[in-house]
C-alpha cells in the first residue's frame, strides 16, 4: 500500500469532489472553544442519511422529545449541507453553559439521542437482554433494556494491542459471579451460584460501540485513560448478522484534555474524510500523521493486515473512541432443488426476470447474481454418487458464498406422487435437518394454476400436506409464465431470513460418536 502524508487544508473544510454528474461537498463545523466533542459526534449524525431523513421530516415534535433541539438540528442540518456551519443554537439547547470546558463525546451523543426521542434516534436503538442463571437449579431470569450504544471493555494490561473482536468476546462472555455476588433465586429461596450473561435480541440499524478508554486509577488515585492501541475491522459479523464500518470518532490526549475528530465514510461515493472542526479532507487511501505518532490507516485500498490477515481501515491505532456501524443489507441466496421437469430452472428465470438459466437438464450446479438475489440451479442430483454429490455441494456452497439462506424445493401439484415425496425426503435426509428452517416449497403447474389464488387446499392431498409440514408450512404456488409473482415470493423468501436471523446452510452434519 503507497502511504502519503495527508496534505493541511486551509479551506475552511470545503472538499468538492466530483462523481458522474453529481457534486459531493462536505463542510466543517465551527469550534466554539473547546467544542471538538460535540462536532464529531454532530457530523457523525449528520453523516447517517436515516437519522438526518427523520430529524428533516418531522414537522410535529413527538410528545417525547425537546422541540427546541429538533428545530436546532433542522437549522443545523440545512446549514452544513451548504456551507460551514456554527453550533451555538445546538449549545444553548442541550444548556452546554461552559464552551471553553471539554466534555466526553458519548455522553453527549446520548444527551442529543434521548432529547430528539425514540421516533427520530429509533436507527440507533437495540434492544438487549441480560440474563442471569441459577446453577444449582437451572432457572432463568430475563431482562430486555433498550440500548443506543454498547460499551466494550479494553482489558489487555501494559497498554497492548486489542481488537474490536476480543472486546465483543469479552462483552458477551458468561460470568461466574463471586460468592459474594450470588443473586436470589425465588425457586431456591436463597442466594445460589448465579452465571450472567448479555445477548443482543433486537439488532439496531446503526450499531455504535464505545471504547472503555476511561478508568479510575486506584494506585495513582484518579482517572486515566486507556491508550492500549485497537485494530478495528471494516464489518463485523455477529449472530449471522453483518455491519459495516462508516464512522469512528477519535480522542487523541488524555483523560484531563485532548481533541476529538471523526473519520466517517460517504454513502454518496464511498469515500472516507477527515471531519476536525473546520476541516473536512478527503482520506480515502492515504496515512495520516497524528501528534502521538500512532499513524491512521484509512485504507481503503483493501490493505491488509500481515498479521491476521484481516482488512483495517484503522491499524494498531490509539485513537479510536466511538464506532458506528450499519446494519448490512440482506442478500438472498437461493438454491433451487427438484426433479427434472419441474419448471426448477424457469423459477430461478422469474425470480432474476430474464432467462439465465437453460431449460434443458445442466451438467453442473451454476448460479447467477442480480442486484442483492444469488440464485443457484442444480442438476439433477439424485442420479450422483456419493462423492459427486459431495463435490456438487460444494459447489453450491461456492456459487452462493457463505451458503444458501433459501432452498427452493419445486415440483408441480398435479405430479405429486410417492416417488416424488421419496426423492424429498430423500434429498432432506442427505443435507441435513438444518435445511427445514430455511425450505420453501414451489408448486408449479403452468396454465393449471394461472387462475387459482392462495391459499390453496391441500388438505386433501396427504402426501402433499406431509412434505409441506415438514418445511414449516412454507409454501407458495408459482406460474413460472407469470412474471409478476416473482416479488410477492421474494417477499416471502425474505420474510423468512429475517425468522432465520439471517442464518444460512452449510450442509455440515453433525457425526454421531461411535458406542
Amino acid at each position: 500500500m503507497s502511504e502519503i502524508s495527508a496534505k493541511k487544508t486551509s479551506n475552511l473544510g470545503k472538499i468538492l469532489l466530483k462523481k458522474s454528474r453529481n457534486e459531493v461537498q462536505y463542510f466543517g463545523l465551527i469550534n466554539q472553544g473547546a467544542t471538538c466533542y460535540l462536532n464529531a459526534v454532530l457530523q457523525s449524525l449528520f453523516m447517517t442519511q436515516e437519522f438526518r431523513d427523520s430529524v428533516e421530516s418531522y414537522d410535529k415534535a413527538p410528545e417525547d422529545c425537546g422541540e427546541d433541539l429538533l428545530r436546532q438540528l433542522q437549522k443545523l442540518f440545512k446549514q452544513l449541507s451548504v456551507n460551514v456551519a456554527t453550533t451555538k443554537g445546538i449549545t444553548t439547547s442541550l444548556g452546554i453553559g461552559n464552551v471553553y470546558e471539554q466534555q466526553d463525546a458519548v455522553e453527549y451523543y446520548r444527551k442529543i439521542l434521548k432529547a430528539v426521542g425514540r421516533r427520530v434516534s429509533e436507527v440507533f436503538e437495540g434492544k438487549m437482554n441480560n440474563i442471569t442463571k441459577c446453577i444449582s437449579c437451572d432457572n432463568i431470569n430475563k431482562k430486555t433494556s433498550s440500548f443506543i450504544s454498547i460499551l466494550l471493555p479494553i482489558e489487555d494490561e501494559n497498554n497492548e494491542q486489542h481488537t474490536v473482536e476480543k472486546s465483543l468476546k469479552a462483552f458477551f462472555k458468561r460470568l461466574r459471579l463471586d460468592q459474594d455476588d450470588w443473586m436470589y433465586c425465588d425457586r431456591c429461596d436463597q442466594k445460589t451460584p448465579t452465571e450472567t450473561w448479555s445477548e443482543i435480541d433486537e439488532y439496531p440499524t446503526v450499531l455504535t460501540f464505545h471504547l472503555k478508554r476511561f478508568a479510575f486509577d486506584y494506585n495513582q488515585i484518579r482517572y486515566v485513560k486507556n491508550s492500549c492501541a485497537l485494530d478495528v475491522p471494516l464489518s463485523l459479523d455477529i449472530k449471522n448478522q453483518t455491519f459495516n464500518l462508516y464512522a469512528v470518532i477519535n480522542h487523541n490526549g488524555g483523560y484531563s484534555g485532548g481533541h476529538y475528530d471523526a473519520l466517517i465514510k460517504s454513502d454518496q461515493n464511498q469515500k472516507w474524510y477527515s471531519f476536525d472542526d473546520r476541516t473536512v479532507t478527503e482520506r480515502s487511501g492515504d496515512l495520516a500523521e497524528t501528534p502521538d505518532e500512532s499513524p491512521i490507516k484509512v485504507p481503503l485500498d483493501n490493505s491488509v493486515c500481515q498479521m491476521c490477515k484481516c482488512i483495517f481501515p484503522f491499524h494498531s491505532s490509539r485513537l479510536p473512541y466511538m464506532l458506528m456501524y450499519r446494519k448490512g443489507t440482506i442478500h438472498l441466496r437461493i438454491l433451487l432443488l427438484g426433479p427434472p421437469g419441474t419448471e426448477k430452472s424457469s423459477v430461478g428465470n422469474l425470480i432474476l426476470g430474464e432467462n439465465y438459466f437453460p431449460l434443458f437438464t445442466i451438467k453442473e450446479s451454476m448460479g447467477k447474481t442480480v442486484g442483492n438475489v444469488t440464485v443457484v440451479d442444480t442438476p439433477n442430483l439424485f442420479t450422483l454418487t456419493p462423492m459427486s454429490w459431495a463435490k456438487e455441494l460444494k459447489r453450491c456452497i461456492m456459487l452462493s458464498h457463505p451458503g444458501p439462506n433459501a432452498i427452493l424445493w419445486v415440483v408441480p401439484l398435479s405430479q405429486f406422487s410417492n416417488h416424488q415425496q421419496g426423492l424429498f425426503h430423500n434429498i432432506r435426509k442427505r443435507l441435513g435437518s438444518e435445511t427445514q428452517k430455511h425450505t420453501m416449497i414451489i408448486f408449479t403447474s403452468g396454465r393449471e394454476l394461472e387462475n387459482l389464488d392462495q391459499p390453496i387446499d391441500i388438505s386433501r392431498h396427504n402426501k402433499v400436506k406431509k412434505v409441506v409440514r415438514t418445511c414449516r408450512n412454507r409454501y407458495h404456488v408459482i406460474n413460472s409464465s407469470n412474471h409478476n409473482q416473482a416479488s410477492e415470493l421474494i417477499e416471502q423468501l425474505f420474510k423468512m431470513i429475517a425468522k432465520n436471523r439471517g442464518s444460512y446452510c452449510t450442509f455440515k452434519r453433525t457425526k454421531k460418536r461411535r458406542p
